[in-house]
This record gives C-alpha cells, structure tokens and sequence, in this order.
C-alpha cells in the first residue's frame, strides 16, 4: 500500500516550512529511516526521514527548493515495486481522457497530477493571491505574505498591493525582503506584547566578586572556561528554585509552577533571534552548563538545531553586554512568566565598605508578566539574583 510523504509540523507553532531540496531521486529504492528532504522551520533545519521502505515516487508538482510549503502538502509517495502511484478522483461527471484505455484507467499525465493535503489551519493561514496580484506587488517590492485580502475568501488582489505600496512612504531608499524567521519573530514578539502585562524591574549590580570568579577559572581551563552568561545561567537557578513562581507558565487564567527549571539562552544569529534551552539546569553543574550552551550556541548559528533543543523553556536570559548595552527591557517568551535581560560589565567609582574604590557594575532588566507575578515577588527574586552575584564566596559556594 502506497505511503504519503507529507511535509511535517517540526514545531508546536509551525504552520509552513521552506522546503530544501530532496536528498533522493525519484525512483530511488529507501529505506524507514532514510532522509528524503531537507525542511527549514522558522527555527531549524532539519532532514525528514522515511517512515516506510519501499520506492520513492516524487510527484511533478512538488516544490522546488527555496518554496514556501504548508504543513501537510503531499509531496510524493513510498510505494512497493511494481506498485502505481495513487491519483485523486476524478469528479463526478467528468469526460474521460482520450488517452484512456478500455478500462478507464488514468493516462500518465493524470497519474503525475498534484494533490496537497492540506493541515485545517495551515489552510486558512496561508495567504492567496491573484497572479496579477503578485506580478505587481514583484514589481513596485511589496511582500504580501502577510496581508490579508479584500477579495472573494480572502484572496488578495491588486488594490490591496497597490494599497499597501501607496502607503510606504516616498523617500530614499528600497524595500528588504522579510525572511520566515523574520516574520515568525515579528508575529511572535507583537503576540507577547499584546497577551501579556510586561512590567521590568531594573538593578545595579556590583559585579566584582562574579569577576574575579571568572577570572579564577579562566586561569584553571583557559580554553573551556565557563562565559558570563553561564555564570548568571546557574545563579539564576538557585534564584528560581528559592522563587518558583518566576519558573511558570501563565495559561487558561491560572500560574502553572514548573517542577524544572528549563532556561532559554537567546543567540543572535545572521538569520535572527533564536533561544536554545539548557535542560534540567538545577541537575548540571557549572562545566555542565557551560558544555550544553557552547554547544547550543553553535548549533544556532548553524542553523542545526533540533525543534526539541528550542521547546519547553521555563525561564529565559538575555545577554547584550557584549554589545555595549546596559540596560534594556526584554521580551517575555511566552507562555513563560519572566525573562532576564543581562547588560554589560563596567568599572567605575563605587561605594564599597565606606570608601570610593573602583568596582565591576552590571544592570540586570526583569521583565514579567504581571497577570502571574506581582511586583513584590518579581523584585524578591531579582533581588536574590543580585546578591548571588554579589556575594564574596559565591565561587566558593556554588562553583568550586
């Protein structure tokens, strides 16, 4: 019995992918477990395998590489030897193909027909157009994906390109054409924005002592010491397992605290924005820690990571104190409660035991959601998370 090779959902949120190219031929003999194409989501690249042996038949509509695929669009088939590719019905009333034999059957052509099974919200989520649409939003530069049209079922049409154009502005310049993950980033951050109640909380933080603990381990392993970001990763941790109602999920009107703490590391790539998570973080130590974020990090800007190495965060850190930043106001990841914005390390006149002497200051931003945490709560964690920092035998404690 011929098996369907359906583009797959890789992510909870996935509604289409990019499709990369087949990695076999049409006619090639496979085996479950063989990749057959390479399938880009908005958050990783990822090769989808066989799930039966058989024959690989692709059929003649399916997409080039570099094509925009919705979840569940038939692709091909794994069929057995000797076996014929399935083709839809014809409808009800329909005059047969000349070419067709005695006994009705299908002329090749009609055998190579395309059919796409579609997932019920890809459908609607994905936007139509008209090809006059599309040859005239090509040429004046409008990226249509994301409008919504005016015609029949919601088709766009050339009004609501030549809309759209009239509305930009007539200056200098040209229109850049948004990436998946762009967009992606974009739906995601306005929806954080617009279902949560975001409130960030910002503190000075003497960062000597978390120094000098750097420092120390730099001179024990100078190639595998442990960056900032893993510092304040475990710190963060220890806060969390003393504040669990900062490691929840807001959903369905009530604060669900999470029993592990998953920590998204947010990584600045060429494509965008993606945030990798440290699993079971109150279970690893430092050099633990430090292995797994390399190591994600890396995958990141390889793009290869897996969609489970970007699920099921609890808590989210954000650094850009390599960026110059002090301090800035996050985004919530959401369902989560909370994310740490993390700025960067400057020496400076302080106050320190009753003298002016020169110390290591660092701004941390808390953004929460204040429909699941109140600002009481919220500062008592940023608070622990700033003395843990401070502390003079932090390394002592915690680290060594």
């Amino acid at each position: 019995m011929a098996v369907e090779v359906l583009v797959p959902r890789l992510g909870w949120t996935m509604e289409e992918g990019t499709f990369g190219g087949w990695l076999r031929k049409d006619g090639d003999e496979v085996q479950e477990g063989d990749p057959l194409f390479v399938l880009e989501s908005d958050k990783a690249t990822q090769e989808v395998e066989s799930i039966e042996g058989g024959v690989l038949r692709i059929l003649g509509s399916a997409p080039e590489s570099g094509a925009i695929v919705p979840v569940g669009a038939l692709l091909g088939y794994i069929v057995q030897p000797g076996e014929s590719v399935p083709v839809e019905k014809e409808p009800a009333g329909a005059e047969k193909s000349p070419q067709a034999g005695a006994a009705g059957s299908p002329s090749p052509s009609r055998a190579a027909a395309p059919r796409v099974a579609r997932d019920p919200r890809s459908a609607a989520a994905a936007p139509t157009i008209s090809p006059r649409a599309r040859r005239v939003a090509n040429e004046l530069g409008v990226d249509w994906s994301g409008l919504q049209g005016s015609g029949r079922t919601g088709r766009i049409v050339e009004r609501d390109i030549r809309m759209v154009a009239g509305s930009t502005p007539d200056l200098p310049g040209k229109a850049v054409p948004s990436t998946q993950l762009r967009r992606i980033i974009a739906q995601r951050m306005s929806r954080s924005a617009h279902s949560t109640a975001p409130v960030t909380l910002t503190t000075e933080v003497d960062a000597t002592e978390l120094v000098a603990l750097r420092e120390r381990l730099k001179a024990q392993s100078p190639a595998r010491a442990p960056t900032y970001t893993d510092l304040i990763i475990k710190l963060t941790q220890v806060a969390l397992g003393r504040h669990p109602t900062l490691n929840a999920y807001w959903n369905n009107d009530q604060l669900w605290v999470l029993d592990d703490i998953h920590i998204g590391l947010a990584v600045d790539t060429e494509e965008g924005l993606l945030v990798p998570v440290v699993r079971d973080v109150q279970k690893l130590d430092l050099d633990a820690v430090a292995e797994e974020s390399r190591a994600l990090a890396e995958k990141a800007r390889s793009r290869q990571l897996s969609p489970d190495e970007l699920q099921g965060g609890t808590f989210t850190i954000t650094n850009l104190g390599a960026y110059g930043i002090d301090a800035f106001t996050p985004i919530i990841n959401t369902p989560e409660c909370a994310i740490l914005g993390v700025g960067r390390i400057v020496r400076k006149p302080a106050v320190h035991e009753d003298r002016i002497v020169p110390r290591d200051q660092m701004a941390l931003s808390l953004t929460f959601d204040h429909r699941a945490v109140d600002g009481g709560p919220a500062a008592r964690f940023l608070g622990t998370v700033r003395e843990l920092i401070e502390e003079r035998r932090t390394g002592v404690k915690l680290f060594e």
